[in-house]
């Protein structure tokens, strides 16, 4: 045992750090925000104050290695439509946030998903209660929009950009959707950006919700413009950018506009869309949409995929591709074959047949087992046949991939304990089994969404000997009953930042 002084001394706690597949009796030690030393429980302590955490369960501070910090923080200000399930809620919705903003204000909302009402996608008839103002709603994956006349008459729709789609109706004329490159480069520029005062508010809000949550650290995919909003000076996650950035050649100068506060450890790019959206790139057409395989967008439609990801890892840092249909996949496991599987990351990596399963060993795999959840109930009308190889978890790891788990928030919501629970159950976001045989063990779960994501965020370990003393206190015990426990308190190096512990410290 350490002889000098500690910050804090935690004791009678059941202390999970992956040495052993379920918690034991032990403590932590930690002084200048780090793990000092861990003890068994018995042994003489150091000075210092103490906490008596009564036997809760002590895990290391939980990792979100796939959200978007700052688009995440912006739609918590947007009408939220998540929970819309009828054309009815759809327009009341509208209708009301739109007689509640001031006259000359643009109408953002987000989340909307027509699987709630049956499969019909809306159109611009939807949005008429919003009249002449603009007025733009996101679909709940981010890959698709519905707009309305007034940002339509704004929109160069002979513009439109290799990898996005506007769909027409039977007349030719546009239904008011826009797809994937169609969304993000024809209507997302023209949205009144919040004022840096507000976006800041927006993130320091979010930050908090997230340590609340047990998020110790965050991998967040940031646009240049972003980046000024991550936070600083406040109480709040470890951020680890992967900068979006379409250039080719690839500019990374501006990186250098981060500063301690977060480190760039990679690049993104989209290589296809998503299962929801029907255009997640397929090696074979939907099974409800003959005809139609996806797309593919970004490097992959231009065909320089392989040349950017051999440019990022020339420039220190990560490539990571987003990949969700098989094609797509495929296409991110042969570049990282190519450039680094060391050093390659596959964001999502959703349909996996088991043919691919042989090319994945030592591959770094972002993943969410929430949007496994939610893809499920899709994944029949989808997928056929092959809707089994959504996201098969315990075949991922047997396999020897590298998983590390996230929530891609704002697409989801971050809630943790609801990751570990997809990823523990294998069930749909109804409940109900889907191919349960690619469940995994709580214990695996708990690596992927600890220690897996610190590594692939570039930080060091939590709630091991010298590493930071990030760590979640919780309610119940959750390896043994998931769905019943939850985040009690929140450790920031040391520091509690969220939640409260039931005794003071005492020395």
């Amino acid at each position: 045992m350490p002889t000098r002084p500690a910050d804090l001394i935690l004791h009678n706690a059941r202390v999970w750090n992956g040495a052993a597949r379920r918690p034991g009796p032990a403590g932590v030690v930690i002084a200048g925000g780090r793990v000092q030393t861990l003890f068994r429980e018995g042994v003489p302590l150091p000075a210092g104050p103490r906490v008596d955490l009564g036997g809760a369960v002590l895990t290391p501070g939980l990792v979100d290695a796939h959200l978007h910090l700052t688009l995440g923080a912006e739609t918590m200000l947007h009408v939220n439509l998540a929970e819309v399930s009828c054309r009815e809620a759809f327009e009341h919705h509208i209708e009301r946030a739109s007689r509640d903003l001031p006259p000359d204000a643009w109408l953002v909302a987000t989340g909307w998903d027509e699987t709630r009402w049956g499969g019909s996608r809306p159109d611009l008839q939807w949005l008429a209660a919003a009249g002449d103002r603009p007025a733009v709603c996101w679909r709940c994956d981010h890959h698709a929009v519905l707009v309305n006349e007034a940002v339509l008459r704004l929109v160069d729709l002979q513009a439109v950009p290799r990898g996005g789609h506007v769909e027409l109706d039977g007349a030719g004329q546009p239904t008011g959707l826009l797809a994937e490159a169609a969304a993000w480069s024809l209507v997302n520029p023209l949205i009144p950006r919040l004022d840096a005062e507000r976006r800041a508010q927006a993130v320091r809000r979010a930050s908090e919700a997230l340590l609340k949550a047990g998020i110790t650290a965050v991998r967040s995919m940031e646009y240049r413009r972003d980046l000024g909003a991550l936070p600083v000076g406040y109480p709040a996650p470890k951020v680890a950018v992967v900068a979006l950035d379409r250039t080719m050649p690839i500019d990374l100068d501006w990186v250098e506009a981060v500063d301690d506060r977060c480190s760039v450890v990679g690049s993104k790019a989209f290589l296809d869309g998503t299962l929801g959206s029907r255009t997640a790139r397929l090696r074979s057409d939907y099974a409800d949409d003959p005809g139609n395989a996806g797309m593919w967008v970004e490097h992959a439609a231009d065909g320089t995929a392989s040349a950017w990801a051999s440019q990022v890892v020339a420039a220190g840092i990560e490539p990571a591709m987003h990949a969700i249909g098989d094609a797509a996949v495929d296409l991110a496991l042969s570049i990282a074959s190519d450039v680094s599987p060391a050093v390659a990351v596959i964001e999502h990596a959703e349909v996996m047949p088991e043919a691919f399963l042989p090319r994945i060993d030592g591959v770094a795999l972002s993943v969410q087992p929430t949007h496994r959840a939610v893809d499920a109930l899709m994944a029949d009308s989808r997928l056929g046949a092959a809707a089994g190889r959504i996201l098969p978890l315990r075949d991922m790891l047997d396999a020897g991939g590298n998983v590390s788990f996230g929530t891609d928030w704002p697409i989801v919501p971050f809630d943790p304990v609801q990751t570990l629970r997809a990823a523990v159950t294998g069930e749909d976001h109804r409940g109900r089994p889907f191919h349960p045989g690619q469940a995994i063990d709580v214990h695996d779960a708990f690596w992927a969404a600890t220690h897996a994501g610190s590594d692939r965020c570039g930080l060091g370990r939590s709630l091991v000997e010298g590493g930071p003393a990030d760590c979640v206190v919780w309610h119940g015990d959750p390896f043994e009953d998931l769905a019943s426990a939850s985040v009690q308190a929140t450790f920031l190096d040391g520091t509690l930042v969220a939640g409260a512990l039931t005794g003071d410290p005492h020395d």
